[in-house]
């Protein structure tokens, strides 16, 4: 991790602007940005439907390779 040096002036203020954002974020409704909840169930689908049969494992490996 690289180590970066700021007057404390500077630090103090995007310490305070960065505060500032957070209580935003939290106020705003999360429907504002999109985003969705899960149930377990819904992820366990999720997980079940993202695979791929060996065919088209097969053929991904082989177009892969061609690279």
């Amino acid at each position: 991790m690289e180590t970066i040096t700021l007057p404390k002036t500077k630090y103090e203020i995007i310490e305070k602007k960065a505060s500032l954002y957070e209580k935003i974020f939290r106020f705003l409704p999360k429907r504002f940005f999109g985003i969705e909840s899960y149930s377990d169930e819904q992820i366990s689908q999720f997980l079940k439907e993202d695979k791929i049969d060996k065919e088209m494992k097969n053929r991904l490996n082989k177009l892969l390779k061609s690279f």
